[in-house]
């Protein structure tokens, strides 16, 4: 042990110049392996492998042809966190910003965000990732956490201060992996008329201190979020066209806000039975600016929770649907069935719902239109064969 540590003491640990390569460097470890590095900035920067130290050096050149400042590899997570928390703050709406400063908060910075971007290796998020397993998260919650440091990662990235994210070379083992996209329920016409009739009767009940039932119609049958059906004024309400258009969201914060996404603004039809009941909802001095689900004191639109526990969980209740894990968003599928069912494609669904994308509403409705007519196809299919 004695001889070993004396050769250890007495060998070269010096940066020697790499003849194949100009700018690279490399030294002797203790086992005989080479430790690498490349020079740029007036200093030699450490990498993981020759190749890296090449890459290293490339982007340290491409960097300095373009006149960008050397990289503070003195900044620490911490202070990147709060360059993206502000620019999240611009980009993202009230309620997903609050998830992403939550997340930021409450488990990046507390983990790492008093480390240098090069001190948070794969291994370290991994140990996180098991932590947070450890809690009992599901793991899209943990994803979810993970955000604002893939973010973080992003911008060190850009400015030069790490050559990649630790994020990136997570085998799929560490990564946490299930809990995806959630199924939605798969309603029957029969369930959807059970539905709208118990939220009929619980409306038209002495005692009810709000009908809800208006609501619960127009969602189950135009597939609006909630957000976007109490955040309608009557201005947008054209009941001689037998069409509302979704311009807005209400915020669980008591704000108006855009939809979702981009493809949320749209114009959603009325069957002539939604515009009746619309047209008995609507109370006759109503104003062009007041909200359809207007509260009893006006001016603000009914609150969620209260819609949730009085109206939407004793319509579940009275329709014999309970312990079924329905939610309000579930709604959506119950528009997204019936449109399915009456032969609309996934792009005109997706014009209905507000989807960016057809391929989203593919991928959360899957099922309502693998089962869409496939009795009748596979018939068709049988019977074209002449035996």
């Amino acid at each position: 042990m004695q001889i070993e540590r004396t050769r250890a003491a007495g060998r070269d640990t010096s940066w020697k110049k790499d003849c194949r390569a100009k700018g690279v460097y490399y030294r002797v470890r203790v086992n005989g392996s080479k430790s690498w590095g490349f020079y740029a900035d007036g200093k030699i920067h450490t990498a993981s492998s020759r190749q890296a130290a090449l890459d290293g050096k490339a982007k340290a050149a491409l960097r300095k042809s373009a006149g960008l400042p050397a990289p503070d590899t003195r900044v620490l997570i911490r202070d990147l966190a709060e360059e993206v928390r502000e620019a999240k703050r611009r980009r993202l709406r009230g309620s997903s910003f609050s998830a992403f400063e939550f997340a930021l908060d409450k488990v990046i910075l507390p983990a790492v965000g008093h480390l240098k971007p090069a001190q948070l290796g794969p291994d370290r998020v991994a140990r996180l990732i098991r932590e947070l397993e450890g809690r009992g998260l599901a793991p899209a919650s943990i994803r979810r956490y993970l955000t604002p440091l893939s973010a973080i990662f992003k911008l060190a990235i850009r400015r030069g201060i790490v050559p990649m994210s630790p994020l990136a070379v997570l085998s799929d083992d560490e990564r946490p992996s299930g809990g995806g996209i959630r199924d939605h329920y798969a309603w029957n016409a029969e369930e959807i008329s059970a539905l709208i009739a118990a939220a009929d009767h619980l409306g038209a009940q002495p005692e009810s201190q709000y009908n809800y039932a208006t609501l619960i119609h127009l969602l189950a049958l135009t597939g609006l979020r909630v957000s976007e059906a109490l955040a309608l004024r009557w201005k947008e309400v054209n009941l001689l066209e037998a069409e509302l258009q979704v311009r807005g969201s209400w915020s669980r914060d008591g704000q108006v806000t855009a939809p979702k996404t981009a493809a949320g603004v749209r114009i959603v039809p009325l069957s002539p039975g939604l515009v009746d009941l619309l047209v008995e909802h609507k109370r006759e001095n109503a104003q062009e600016e007041d909200f359809v689900f207007a509260s009893k004191l006006g001016g603000r639109p009914i609150s969620y929770w209260n819609f949730r526990r009085r109206g939407f969980v004793k319509a579940i209740e009275a329709a014999g649907l309970s312990g079924r894990g329905i939610t309000i968003h579930d709604l959506r599928s119950a528009a997204a069935s019936i449109l399915v069912r009456q032969g609309l494609t996934p792009v005109e669904v997706a014009e209905v719902l507000g989807h960016a994308d057809a391929n989203i509403t593919l991928k959360v409705y899957a099922r309502l239109f693998d089962k869409r007519d496939v009795a009748a196809r596979v018939r068709a299919a049988q019977g074209a064969l002449s035996l």
